[in-house]
């Protein structure tokens, strides 16, 4: 039996396949219920990031990312392309062209536009995922804020890391994007280097272990059915670009969980190849804890609890036996348990409870 950890030392411990005194958990939590339940105030998609922190606090979450206080509803443009953005999420609008020469053009102002810009740019990019907070514009000094609402009580993850291919089908449409693939696939290749590029610069500017031992590299690259990509494309530009970003946060000793929604399982290898430390958020339809456990042993698994109809819908005798399960399954170590993706406003509040109450009290 291991003593009481704090909480660097179970999430180091978790990172290393190391026995731990109970279950690590993480997760983000865009879901006004449950943060008002935990701070006291009636909250309607308002919350401020001093809110969100007594949340993490109250439910004695390990760790989690998207640290921010509740977005404005509100039209923004960046880089010449409208986004309507909510509280949780944003999506495109308008874009300042119509077809693949319009988008031609405007990939190679891109271009220009993202080799003279910093690399905290990328959120211009990759989206509001990446904000720091409204009231910080310092990597460093927004992580030392957060570390002293939080104490001992949470360590927040490094902001998620864009390999940046979603970042272009975004900014392009997915149609779009696809007929210029075809006509001119060395102009996507390009932008998608320099975004890739301007990332790992930015990895060696604000990486430290200090901060958090580990963080999510991302890229959405399946949908439930499989691959959005043909499996010469991922070889060719999307892999090598992920090795880099994956090397980049390695050469800092930071663990990284590569995180993508839908079936990756026709990808697992290529993924492993890249190097990457763990995998996240593990659905159940896609690529199952149990799954994954038993034909990578050596990942570490961020995730598991279902988020699209277990903790929607699901009753609270069917969330305490899902979470048990998945501890049980992992019970060799290397598991962060939290939700698939996020606990998002449809998460019922009784069933967010629900799953972090097993979570710290069931025993190993």
């Amino acid at each position: 039996m291991v003593k009481e950890l704090t909480v660097l030392e179970r999430i180091t411990r978790t990172l290393e396949f190391k026995e731990v005194d109970k279950i690590t958990t993480g997760d983000a939590i865009q879901n006004s219920d449950v943060i008002a339940y935990c701070s006291g105030r009636k909250i309607n998609n308002d919350w401020t990031l001093e809110e969100l922190v007594q949340t993490y606090k109250s439910l004695k979450i390990d760790t989690g990312n998207l640290f921010a206080p509740a977005a404005k509803p509100r039209m923004e443009e960046r880089e010449g392309i409208r986004y309507q953005v909510t509280f949780w999420s944003e999506w495109v609008v308008e874009r300042p062209f119509k077809d693949v020469k319009g988008l031609k053009k405007y990939i190679k102002w891109s271009i220009n536009k993202i080799e003279n810009s910093e690399p905290e740019s990328i959120w211009s990019y990759a989206g509001k995922g990446g904000i720091l907070g409204q009231k910080f514009l310092n990597y460093s000094n927004y992580f030392d804020y957060l570390k002293k609402m939080l104490g001992e009580s949470t360590l927040p993850c490094h902001i998620e890391s864009p390999v940046g291919l979603d970042t272009i089908y975004t900014i392009a449409g997915f149609d779009l994007f696809s007929y210029l693939l075809a006509d001119d696939s060395s102009l996507i290749s390009e932008w998608f280097e320099t975004l890739n590029r301007h990332e790992e610069k930015r990895i060696h500017l604000v990486a430290d272990k200090k901060i958090s031992p580990l963080v999510k590299v991302y890229c959405d690259i399946s949908s439930n059915n499989g691959p959005l990509f043909s499996p010469e494309f991922l070889k060719i530009d999307f892999f090598p670009k992920l090795k880099r970003l994956v090397d980049a946060w390695h050469e800092h000793d930071i663990k990284v969980i590569y995180h993508s929604e839908g079936n990756l399982k026709p990808l697992m290898q290529e993924l492993v190849d890249c190097g990457i430390d763990g995998i996240n958020p593990c659905e159940k339809k896609n690529l199952e804890v149990k799954y994954v456990r038993s034909n990578y042993p050596s990942l570490i698994i961020w995730g598991g609890i279902d988020s699209s109809q277990l903790l929607t819908t699901g009753s609270l005798e069917e969330v305490e036996q899902e979470v048990k399960n998945n501890i049980d399954i992992c019970k060799d170590g290397g598991y962060i348990l939290g939700s698939t993706g996020e606990i998002h406003p449809s998460c019922k509040l009784e069933n967010i409870l629900k799953m972090f109450e097993v979570a710290n009290n069931y025993k190993l």
